[in-house]
């Protein structure tokens, strides 16, 4: 048992290694998939404050990543001022329902980059972060999208006639591609299930010890 709890222990000291920026390609070894299915989970521990990446094929890409928020309260994604292109930010749950939504920065400081809160967050949870170029949209299992094109500098629930999804497919006249960071607060990156387990079994040993 005292080899479980060491071995528990050296886990999450090596999950603490990871860095706080979580890049698309660097970290993670290729284009990020759009769907739950095919999603890009960054891998660490701690606060997840970055993420960095590449819409490729000129605009037909989305780029989509497991997170974990910790604090709806004070959860912010961005992709403003750190990004070159025109972006659409996304939230989904972990069965692929729409969330949150938003195209151009709601303050009119970021521009035609974009923003979201945890305003529509329903708790603490694993979620499905999404960025992709302007007018390449999420759409539910029949092709419709789940949220309205306009307006464009609101952040909205879905409201789309495919609402509230779940997501199944991409698509629209995606033209920007190009570099783009997302800045984060209030996200860490999603527990590791073996890393998960091992710390609860060192935990059970500790509490039988005792």
């Amino acid at each position: 048992m005292k080899r479980l709890i060491a071995l528990a222990a050296v886990v999450a000291m090596a999950s603490f290694a990871y860095g706080q920026i979580w890049d698309e390609h660097a970290d993670g070894g290729g284009d990020a998939g759009d769907l739950p299915a095919t999603a890009q989970v960054p891998i660490g521990s701690g606060p997840l404050t970055t993420i960095t990446g590449l819409i490729e094929f000129e605009g037909s890409d989305a780029d989509m990543y497991y997170i974990h928020i910790d604090d709806p309260a004070n959860f912010r994604a961005q992709t403003w001022p750190n990004s070159i292109i025109d972006t659409q930010l996304w939230l989904f749950d972990e069965d692929g329902i729409g969330i949150t939504f938003n195209d151009d920065d709601p303050s009119g400081a970021g521009g035609l980059q974009s923003t979201i809160t945890g305003v529509f967050v329903p708790g603490p949870g694993n979620y499905y972060l999404v960025v992709s170029p302007y007018d390449w949209d999420a759409a539910n299992p029949a092709g419709l999208d789940i949220w309205q094109d306009s307006p464009y500098n609101v952040e909205r629930a879905p409201d789309g006639p495919g609402a509230p999804g779940p997501v199944a497919m991409w698509g629209g006249l995606g033209w920007d591609y190009g570099a783009y960071q997302i800045d984060l607060q209030g996200v860490s990156y999603v527990p590791e299930p073996t890393s998960l387990a091992l710390l609860a079994l060192g935990g059970l040993a500790l509490l039988r010890r005792r």
